[in-house]
């Protein structure tokens, strides 16, 4: 009998990732760019925030929906930040992760059948996710002709009466483009029009370029109550491996439901972990700013090499830390062919770079890789040498 759990895969990203852990693990000089973690540390008054919770024994059971002071602290950033006019704290749940907060959202969402749209390509977990309570993927392409913006249309004409709810994620993974005001709310008035639900996945909203604004759609009125907003510490404050995220909704059903999933999953979020949360919403936003900055420079330096590379035509993102870059139709060794795959494992054997293949992201993403700028500046430019050299 196959079970529901056997239609999900364990990733392109995570083979990618095994054999780059590996070859560094071996001595191999490695350009990881394949993961998105920065090489940022954790700011200094978070670490201390952990730390001070450990020596002062804040080590018991949390509340399994948060601390008090770090849901209150999340409510006031929503409310003033992201425009979100959610009710109370007890509508904001912390999670292990924006991760987890997706698989929250989608579990207490969709029944078997019901199918969400959701852009193509796109974070390859996310479609995992809408599978695992028994929903249907419904990808929409994300053309290079219109800048890979999402488009309403093409949404609009994917509705059926089974679909239950529409994903963004902005600024969006793996392309790193920024959907804007007005496509957001062209797809919440699609949304009220079909009675559809929205889960917006807002991971990198401060890891943004050019001056452009971050915004949430869950803050138009007339889809606020059937929104579901994701958000993590992961990009903003370099947290990766302290595991902390966070959800809202005005949905009493939804967040009773995801009560239950907190109590049956992890029963709560580490607590020191969430003082750090709480140091990170209350304290200083400097290393935020400064982390961003970087980012964007990184960005530039990291663009303007590839442009130099003409096995690749890349997309200049306007957010998050990743290029994405078309494969040549013809590139040295491997007569024409724009397999993804083959271009990352060529990059991964013969250079030490990784990279990912688009294949990994949906159809739309094959003949393309991402790259990840998280690395430091002399390791990024030592990366496009070491790929002129490669390709010369």
């Amino acid at each position: 009998m196959t079970h529901i759990i056997d239609k999900i895969t364990l990733g392109g990203l995570v083979l990618v990732r095994d054999k780059m852990m590996a070859q560094q693990a071996a001595g191999r000089k490695v350009y990881r760019l394949e993961v998105g973690d920065t090489n940022f540390d954790v700011p200094a008054n978070i670490q201390q925030a952990i730390a001070d919770a450990m020596r002062s024994g804040k080590t018991h059971y949390p509340p399994s929906t948060g601390l008090p002071q770090l849901r209150n602290a999340m409510l006031k950033k929503l409310r003033e930040e992201n425009g979100l006019p959610v009710k109370d704290a007890e509508h904001v749940l912390v999670t292990i992760g924006g991760m987890h907060g997706l698989y929250m959202a989608f579990a207490s969402l969709l029944e078997p059948g019901d199918e969400v749209i959701l852009p193509d390509p796109m974070w390859s977990e996310t479609a995992e996710l809408i599978k695992r309570p028994g929903g249907v993927p419904v990808p929409i392409t994300l053309r290079p002709d219109r800048s890979f913006q999402y488009a309403p249309a093409d949404i609009e004409a994917a509705i059926t009466p089974k679909t239950k709810a529409i994903y963004i994620n902005s600024p969006q993974n793996p392309i790193g483009v920024v959907f804007s005001a007005e496509t957001q709310r062209q797809i919440a008035a699609i949304a009220v029009k079909h009675n559809l639900w929205v889960i917006s996945d807002e991971a990198y909203e401060h890891v943004i370029f050019d001056g452009a604004r971050h915004f949430s759609i869950g803050s138009i009125p007339e889809i606020a109550d059937r929104t579901i907003t994701v958000y993590t510490f992961s990009k903003t404050y370099a947290m990766t491996g302290l595991r902390l995220g966070y959800m809202a909704t005005n949905d009493d059903v939804i967040v009773d439901r995801c009560r239950k999933l907190l109590r049956l999953t992890t029963n709560g979020v580490p607590s020191i972990t969430q003082w750090g949360g709480v140091a990170a919403l209350t304290g200083p936003q400097d290393a935020v700013h400064e982390m961003a900055a970087e980012l964007e420079t990184r960005r530039n330096i990291f663009f303007e090499g590839l442009q130099t590379i003409k096995v690749f035509e890349s997309f200049k993102p306007q957010g998050a830390f990743y290029v994405w870059s078309k494969i040549a139709d013809a590139w040295p060794g491997y007569q024409g062919q724009r397999d993804s795959w083959a271009m990352t494992n060529c990059l991964i054997d013969r250079a030490g770079v990784g990279t990912s293949p688009g294949i990994a992201f949906g159809p739309a993403g094959e003949g393309y890789v991402r790259f990840a700028f998280t690395l430091d500046r002399p390791t990024l430019t030592e990366s496009i040498e070491v790929m002129h050299d490669l390709f010369k």
